[in-house]
């Protein structure tokens, strides 16, 4: 069952992270500057991060099946609104959908991993959902990149879309979904998410995921940005992305021998450390093999940090409110990927895409920083 879920996740999440791609070059195709490649990723993450919390209580009360369904439908309709209305307006409204839809899906497929889980099970059980995250990372860019070059953007987003389909209409089919939901008590479903914020190791770990998932969030949109300013193709832009995605897949392999060694906060503040040094010096090379090899590092370090922070959020948290404490992390994620992204577009725009190569850095140093004192 964890792999059949795994699969429909790594579809929908290869095809939000694939629209994204999509989404920047098609935006700069037509005419668009950084500050508006800012607002379109922030868009992503516009209802994400006022429906994040509600999805998790959603999740924990409905369980998790019908938040999913909710979310892969919301994907796949933003997925065609693109394809039929090719302007900017359309490209907007789509990351707004497709955002608040992989909410929705994101939030309950984590809450479902948890549910399938024992305590010995649930290490091993969420990294595979993140080694098939690590997948659609490498598979949704590589594959958007030489769809945009060879079909080009608009029917890049049909193909999208019909790949999307395919989550929404597995899920019914999985036997005994419907029936797994939280055991947590209904007064405990309905005290306020906020009050997790009081507990201080929740929430160290809810601002260190929220910085550290800025730093992947910042690469996956600013990487073409930079690759595209120096003549780079569509198809090069999305291998270059698909080695930082396999990095990120073969990191989380020796990610149970490293927590052993380190400890799940230790193991990040340590990634986030290497990562912030590799994004200070990622603008200055131009050469597509060193931009290869530092996104392999990059992947190396940033891939870690995803079932990472899932672990210590689940660790953390009251164990009738985990999908309510992982709302609260996904929401500190998306305010995040809000405000940084339009922050560094207008930063972007005024002195280039370095400085937001830095600002990323510094985020970075600032998450290790929270993690060793949290």
């Amino acid at each position: 069952m964890v792999y059949a879920v795994t699969l429909l996740s790594l579809l929908t999440h290869g095809c939000y992270i694939g629209s994204r791609l999509v989404a920047s070059l098609f935006a700069l195709e037509l005419g668009a500057n950084p500050l508006q490649v800012g607002v379109l990723a922030g868009l992503y993450a516009a209802l994400s991060l006022l429906l994040a919390i509600q999805a998790g209580k959603l999740s924990d009360r409905l369980g998790p099946l019908r938040p999913m369904l909710l979310g892969s439908a919301l994907v796949l309709f933003a997925l065609v609104l693109p394809y039929a209305f090719a302007s900017i307006n359309a490209l907007y409204v789509s990351a707004v959908v497709i955002g608040a839809g992989f909410i929705f899906f994101n939030v309950s497929v984590q809450s479902l991993i948890a549910l399938l889980s024992t305590p010995s099970t649930r290490a091993r059980n969420f990294s595979i959902l993140s080694q098939g995250y690590s997948l659609s990372t490498l598979f949704g860019p590589l594959g958007a990149g030489f769809a945009v070059q060879h079909l080009g953007a608009t029917p890049s987003y049909l193909v999208l879309a019909l790949i999307a389909a395919v989550p929404v209409m597995g899920l019914p089919l999985l036997p005994g979904l419907l029936r797994l939901r939280s055991d947590a008590p209904p007064a405990a479903v309905r005290s306020s998410a906020f009050e997790l914020l009081r507990d201080k190791p929740l929430r160290s770990s809810f601002l260190s995921s929220g910085l550290v998932v800025t730093g992947w969030d910042l690469y996956t949109f600013y990487l073409p940005v930079h690759a595209h300013a120096m003549g780079f193709g569509a198809a090069t832009i999305g291998v270059l992305l698909a080695l930082f995605g396999a990095a990120a897949f073969v990191a989380r392999f020796f990610l149970p021998p490293l927590v052993q060694r380190l400890s799940e906060a230790g193991l990040l503040a340590w990634a986030m450390i290497v990562a912030a040094l590799l994004f200070v010096v990622f603008p200055l090379f131009r050469d597509v093999y060193a931009l290869a090899t530092l996104s392999i590092a990059l992947g190396l370090t940033l891939g870690l940090g995803q079932p990472l922070s899932m672990m210590i959020t689940y660790s953390r948290a009251p164990a009738a409110r985990a999908g309510e404490a992982n709302g609260v992390r996904l929401m500190v994620n998306h305010f995040m990927h809000f405000a940084v992204p339009i922050a560094s577009g207008g930063l972007g725009t005024a002195f280039g895409v370095g400085p937001v190569f830095w600002l990323n850095a510094a985020c970075l140093a600032f998450a290790a920083k929270v993690l060793r004192k949290g």
